[in-house]
């Protein structure tokens, strides 16, 4: 009987190696996304729990009212600090089951929290907010479709109202495309590959041509 060649016996060695590597990378990838994912909802509470302590009359008529959104604001977006970092708010998008807190600032370290703030301002109409693909952040993105209602809540209580208008994948280095592409709010991930982006962008519409947020909530708690 032959004996096993070592070239045979190396190439073996290695592929169970590989497998076993890309099984750890895998568990791991899963871990991180459920740690994100609670980690990310118990944040979630906080700032719903300080926007139900102090909303202000103010954000209440703004929410309201047609003619008080013709109030100036300021267009620095209120930050609220939560265990050491500051948020802007709140994303809820119900058609994808996702709401999801609002880091002010970005960097990897935040994205392993929750979604970031990457430039503008809802105040300013050119706000861009970046997440990992987790299931548990932006993963749900691949799904969402052109229509459908994104609703972003700032720590002043103003809500804010928009629809998806277009869906596409640019490149990492398309960062104007996204950061000035003269939409109103624009979202966005990575693909799997790492390669290219899912990006979509939102524009304003007007609160009364979708349900009111707590309703959809609701909904969406009792189709769970």
């Amino acid at each position: 009987m032959k004996k096993p060649k070592k070239t045979g016996i190396f190439f073996l060695i290695a592929g169970m190696v590989l497998i076993f590597s890309a099984l750890s990378l895998f568990a791991y990838n899963c871990f991180e996304d459920v740690r994100a994912g609670k980690e990310a909802q118990s944040l979630l509470g906080d700032v719903k729990a300080y926007l139900n302590a102090g909303k202000t009359d103010a954000a209440q008529r703004f929410n309201e009212s047609p003619d008080v959104q013709e109030t100036v604001l300021s267009p620095k977006m209120p930050v609220v600090e939560i265990e050491g970092y500051g948020y802007v708010g709140y994303l809820f998008i119900p058609d994808l089951k996702m709401e999801l807190p609002v880091m002010s600032e970005w960097d990897y370290e935040r994205l392993k929290i929750a979604p970031c703030r990457q430039f503008g301002s809802s105040r300013t109409d050119d706000f861009v907010i970046a997440a990992h693909h987790y299931d548990s952040h932006f993963g749900p993105l691949f799904d969402v479709e052109i229509g459908a209602g994104v609703f972003f809540v700032d720590m002043d209580g103003i809500e804010n109202y928009y629809k998806v208008v277009k869906i596409c994948t640019l490149k990492p280095t398309e960062v104007e495309a996204v950061q000035n592409s003269g939409h109103d709010l624009v979202l966005y991930t990575c693909t799997y590959s790492i390669r290219e982006r899912i990006v979509v962008f939102c524009d304003r519409t007007e609160a009364f041509s979708l349900a009111p947020i707590d309703d959809l909530r609701i909904e969406m708690e009792e189709s769970e």
